[in-house]
């Protein structure tokens, strides 16, 4: 009694939508991964240059009055291992959050 009428055609892939809060799985192919926390100081071309030291990225976004910023790589194993080198990396006095998401 398993997944009661739970979309039969896909094979298991189909994950509802709570799946964000970080469950790093081989198949989460996230290659966005949100920048938050970040000091009023830090500028996005300290970002980008962060960004760019793991892979190259194709958008960046930033969002100062949220204090946090987004950015997509063109490789999911670099947007991973982009959290993994910075998540709680601290910027300008400020420790930063970063989180892979849907992008």
């Amino acid at each position: 009694g398993r997944g009661r009428g739970r979309g039969s055609g896909q094979m298991g892939r189909g994950r509802p939508m709570s799946t964000r809060q970080s469950q790093r799985t081989a198949e989460s192919e996230h290659c966005t991964v949100s920048i938050e926390g970040l000091s009023s100081s830090t500028t996005d071309e300290q970002l980008k240059n962060l960004l760019r030291s793991i892979g190259p990225i194709k958008t960046f976004k930033m969002m100062p009055q949220q204090r946090k910023a987004i950015a997509t790589f063109s490789n999911p194993q670099h947007a991973a291992s982009f959290q993994m080198s910075f998540h709680r990396h601290m910027i300008d006095l400020s420790h930063i959050d970063v989180s892979l998401i849907d992008g």
